[in-house]
């Protein structure tokens, strides 16, 4: 008997340790703060040099996110990053990458999976396409459309 009461007390302990604890990207959580939507998702196109891996834009607890899957892999380059463009992926080129694009984040590798926040506000039904760009050298390295 006194082994059941304190399985039960162990468990609700446990239950609102878990229900107030905060999750922070990339940290796992139960079913219902991880649950996530995929709004976009798709593969890089060579634009300068070749990207591989798939990439998705995910909502996740209100917030939503850029994520480059495991596989993830481009040439090294100084000052990567990665844009949403209102050019689709076509029409996207080194010359005109950045017009009215939004940033989203400088690419923290060239290789393996990734998480970027997307600035709250941005509405990405402005947006065609996904982009990583090389500001350096202006040239766009990879494009996606969404």
């Amino acid at each position: 008997m006194n082994n059941l009461i304190l399985s039960a007390l162990a468990a609700a302990i446990l239950a609102a340790a878990t229900a107030a604890a905060p999750v922070w990207a990339g940290q796992q959580g139960s079913a219902a703060e991880t649950a996530s939507e995929t709004l976009y998702s798709g593969v890089w196109k060579k634009k300068t040099a070749k990207s591989s891996g798939d990439w998705s834009i995910v909502k996740e607890g209100g917030r939503t996110f850029v994520k480059l899957s495991g596989d993830f892999k481009t040439r090294k380059a100084p000052d990567l990053k990665i844009f949403l463009s209102p050019l689709s992926a076509a029409e996207a080129n080194s010359k005109n990458a950045t017009d009215g694009a939004v940033l989203i984040a400088p690419l923290s590798s060239n290789a393996g999976a990734q998480t970027y926040e997307i600035p709250a506000g941005v509405n990405l039904a402005a947006y065609k396409s996904i982009l990583i760009h090389c500001e350096a050298y202006a040239k766009l390295w990879s494009a996606a459309n969404l």
